[in-house]
């Protein structure tokens, strides 16, 4: 009797142990490493990106990160479709934060196509990077302008992607609508290899550059950049006020040898308004002390930096992120 009871106490005692055990924050995700030494639970967070050749994966672990370094929060990057479907889940409560370029963010927050609402209650956190829109060909193609484009099949991007509404957006400034060439609606790595299959003629790549699919693209196969053409382009960019004329410097994939006029537009991380202003706060400090942990994930994160986080931004800030650019004496523009 006495060894049964000795048998039943030690299992108690291990039971407490475990329940004690338990009180601890949790384990690590793509943003898990923690500096906090709050013992609270970890509260974890979502944030969408896009697909794994492009840019907002790499660049959504790098926030990740760089977030968690800096408080009690485990950030998780979800690969998304990209812009458009980041924001409808963001509106559904499918995500906590999202990335997006700045030109579909403000179509989204007004209503314009393709979204049928209005989503008011996207917010930013800051701006980001230039996400540019190269238009990509083999080199033996015969393909010398976007116009040449008529008739040829066309990887538009992934669906619910900002690359596919922008790139259809620009096509259309250059007189090409769906009707006039075939577009395919499938990721960046899927074009590269129609691309070298010769199943594909061309494709449209959004993304912060040098872009991982080109990259490839580039070393396995001659191609070659095609220029948008500047009167048009600058009537499109008149009706956009979120999209600039940019270059792609030469060098920047192999084979490419001389600047190539395109277009871009700031890619934003975003947040509901529903998020607690101070986590916001938090989040987008430890974003701006960590940026080597974002740098450190992709080139094209050098281009992230604190005095052009609140440019070309076309959403209202989020609370929490206001706070922190005004303690930092910078101006926060109010839309």
């Amino acid at each position: 009797m006495f060894k049964r009871w000795l048998t039943l106490l030690s299992l108690v005692a291990l039971t407490l142990l475990a329940a004690c055990g338990g009180q601890t924050s949790g384990g690590d995700n793509n943003g898990g490493n923690n500096a906090s030494t709050d013992t609270s639970p970890t509260q974890s967070f979502s944030i969408g990106t896009g697909t794994s050749t492009g840019t907002y994966f790499p660049v959504g672990v790098g926030i990740a990160k760089a977030i968690g370094e800096g408080t009690n929060y485990n950030l998780n990057a979800e690969s998304t479709g990209g812009s458009i479907q980041n924001l409808q889940l963001l509106n559904n409560g499918e995500l906590h934060l999202a990335l997006s370029a700045s030109n579909t963010a403000f179509a989204a927050y007004n209503g314009d196509e393709p979204f049928e609402q209005p989503i008011t209650k996207i917010r930013a956190i800051a701006a980001l990077y230039p996400e540019v829109f190269q238009f990509v060909v083999r080199k033996d193609s015969g393909i010398e302008t976007l116009e040449d484009l008529a008739g040829k099949k066309v990887a538009m991007g992934s669906p619910g992607s900002g690359t596919e509404r922008t790139g259809k957006l620009i096509l259309e400034a250059h007189g090409l609508t769906y009707n006039d060439f075939k577009p395919e609606f499938i990721s960046f790595s899927d074009a590269v290899t129609g691309m070298k299959d010769k199943t594909i003629d061309a494709a449209v790549v959004g993304a912060g550059i040098p872009t991982a699919a080109l990259v490839d693209a580039s070393a396995s196969m001659d191609i070659k950049l095609l220029p948008l053409n500047s009167e048009k382009f600058e009537a499109f960019v008149e009706s956009d006020p979120y999209f600039i004329t940019v270059t792609i410097p030469a060098g920047t994939y192999e084979g490419i040898d001389e600047d190539i006029v395109s277009g871009a537009s700031p890619a934003l991380l975003i947040v509901s308004e529903d998020m607690d202003e101070e986590i916001v706060y938090e989040m987008t400090k430890a974003l701006f002390e960590n940026l080597d942990k974002v740098k450190e994930a992709h080139a094209v994160a050098n281009n992230i930096s604190l005095e052009s986080a609140v440019e070309g931004v076309s959403i209202p800030f989020h609370p929490g992120a206001a706070k922190y650019f005004k303690e930092q004496n910078m101006e926060v523009p109010t839309q």
